[in-house]
């Protein structure tokens, strides 16, 4: 007799407290939107602003142009990467060409096919521009400015398109201006949720590490006690620290009266030594809130392109006093599994992590490597045949 086909599985549904940080968030775009539009409402042309240090780099404001170019409506843009504009005829050099300009923070122009909401392709005429506080300081927002320009391009370019180009040069420059100048305020009615990232942390890295969906910080050796300079939103959901609480500390802040000291000096040693080498201990840390749990941390130097150590990657995962991590829902819950009890009563044993617990976390630092040795000083710019604007109907 055949076997009958298993049930697909279905997708678990969010938890409240997943739900409600859904909620939050949307409340947070469309405080942050209305922030942006009374700055940039008398600007009338298509753009989009992203932000730089959030994961993914949301678009957190767009010009209604925008929505009638594409066809979108707010609730379908906010919050979203750019690329759903894309579509199976987009030049995938003319994307990795753009992926370039976010890497290395520098203007770019490109001519790409592009899709509205309904699947029709136009052309667009794309100016990226990061924007900075000052000349030197870290890209805080990426604006976007875009310009239908499906009939210059069937009509064969020339002059027209290339006036088409300086204008959105100019326009863009112009957007980037107002918003570097009004940094404070924007920065005080952005509540969406970050990373936390230090400054002294390129944007450019910040899509690949976006992407590392588990709980992890990287901390600075080069600074004075080894800060930390990012830490993902598990991290902090984890930790229950905000943003402000955990950039620029070193990692000794989760521990408490219940850490061993030894695990400690072991952490302490191997990342000490020369070279750094890698290390996993287990020790009983504090959220914010003085509720203690049992964390698996590897810790693994990350090295630039050039072999030099740029940061320290530690990867925590909670895990259970059977030595499996602890199920999502379990570290959003208030309640936090027995290193309480155990402490009370002197007696903490320290629980085993399983083994693929630490496959998991050596999977992540194979991950935050990437994403470091994109980091060195002659930069990762494609050659110089693929550094123009083309734009032919083919």
């Amino acid at each position: 007799m055949a076997t009958p086909p298993r049930p697909a599985a279905q997708p678990s549904a969010p938890s409240a407290a997943a739900r409600e940080a859904a909620a939050g968030e949307r409340v947070a775009l469309e405080e942050l939107g209305r922030a942006f539009g009374s700055l940039l409402s008398e600007l009338s042309f298509s753009f989009v602003v992203s932000c730089a240090r959030s994961p993914d780099m949301p678009i957190v404001f767009a010009s209604p142009q925008f929505y009638a170019c594409t066809g979108y409506s707010p609730a379908e843009v906010l919050g979203r990467n750019c690329r759903f504009l894309q579509g199976p005829a987009t030049a995938h050099q003319s994307v990795l060409e753009i992926r370039d300009a976010i890497r290395e923070e520098r203007p770019c122009s490109i001519c790409l096919l592009n899709y509205r909401k309904d699947k029709t392709p136009f052309w667009n005429y794309f100016r990226l521009e990061p924007v900075r506080r000052d000349p030197a300081g870290p890209v805080d927002w990426f604006v976007g400015v875009q310009a239908d320009v499906t009939r210059l391009v069937e009509a064969g370019g020339g002059t027209a398109l290339d006036a088409q180009a300086q204008q959105e040069v100019a326009q863009a420059a112009s957007v980037a201006a107002q918003l570097a100048a009004h940094e404070a305020e924007l920065t005080s009615a952005d509540h969406t949720t970050k990373c936390a990232v230090l400054q002294c942390v390129p944007s450019s890295m910040l899509t690949a590490l976006a992407k590392v969906q588990e709980c992890f910080c990287l901390s600075d050796p080069n600074l004075p006690d080894c800060p930390i300079v990012f830490a993902s939103p598990a991290f902090l959901r984890m930790t229950g620290y905000p943003c402000s609480e955990v950039v620029g500390r070193n990692c000794r802040f989760l521990q408490g009266p219940g850490t061993d000291p030894a695990a400690v000096q072991q952490l302490r040693d191997a990342l000490a030594a020369q070279p750094p080498r890698p290390v996993t201990v287990t020790l009983l840390n504090y959220r914010k809130d003085g509720r203690p749990f049992w964390n698996s941390l590897h810790v693994c130097p990350l090295r630039d392109a050039d072999g030099r150590v740029q940061f320290f990657a530690g990867v925590q995962m909670e895990i259970t006093e059977e030595g499996e991590a602890a199920p999502a829902a379990a570290v959003e819950d208030a309640g936090a599994g027995t290193p309480a009890a155990a402490e009370a009563n002197g007696a903490a044993e320290v629980p085993q992590a399983d083994p693929m617990v630490l496959l998991r976390q050596k999977g992540v630092v194979g991950s935050l490597r990437v994403a470091t040795r994109a980091l060195a000083q002659h930069g990762l710019r494609r050659a110089s045949q693929f550094q123009h604007t083309p734009c032919k109907a083919d």
